[in-house]
């Protein structure tokens, strides 16, 4: 009997390609990487890598399952990255737009809110405000008081915890609009061979 099957297998091209659309369409474009990958998720170069304990090759397989990670994590949810997020009072706007000069508790002082806010990616679901991740690496007592703050201050602001995309033995703290998106989970991912105890 003869082979019905029409299905071909894509080229190795073909498949680098359908893989860079889906971060491509979340993070949107940069000249370096071809992604503009948050902080820390940049694929390394091999001629500036320096690092002498880690093998290249190492780091490298390591930053594609972080990629890969957090791309899947924000399809999950309907999520594309906001340049325009700095902190909770942008999660509480209605349009996406970075706060006044001034008032931001994240870049202003007194910067309440920069410590946990360390590494930190914001979030559209419908264009809309909705999801602040970060991964700093510690959290404070400061910083325990400042979430339980934001959510007793907003009913609508959620909070969860995890091991996230980041690495380097951060954690990563999901803040969330709950008339939005209902539950969000941490981004989480096996730590890297190399920072296992």
């Amino acid at each position: 009997m003869a082979n019905t099957d029409r299905t071909v297998e894509p080229s190795s091209a073909e498949a680098r390609t359908a893989l860079r659309k889906r971060p491509a369409a979340i993070f949107g474009a940069s000249p370096m990487d071809g992604i503009a990958w948050p902080c820390g998720l940049g694929t390394p170069r091999r001629r500036t890598y320096s690092n002498q304990t880690v093998p290249y090759e190492d780091m490298r397989d390591d930053r594609k399952r972080a990629q890969e990670t957090i791309t899947a994590w924000a399809e999950r949810y309907g999520l594309r990255r906001s340049t325009k997020g700095c902190c909770p009072q942008w999660l509480q706007r209605r349009v996406s737009r970075r706060c006044s000069s001034g008032t931001c508790v994240r870049y202003d002082p007194p910067r309440h809110d920069a410590s946990w806010l360390d590494h930190m990616v914001a979030w559209l679901h419908g264009g809309k405000p909705a999801v602040l991740t970060s991964a700093p690496y510690g959290v404070s007592q400061e910083s325990h008081a400042r979430l339980s703050w934001w959510t007793e201050a907003d009913s609508r602001l959620r909070v969860s915890r995890g091991v996230g995309w980041y690495g380097f033995r951060t954690t990563q703290i999901v803040m969330w609009r709950s008339d939005i998106l209902g539950v969000v989970e941490p981004a989480e991912r096996p730590e890297p061979f190399f920072l296992r105890d």
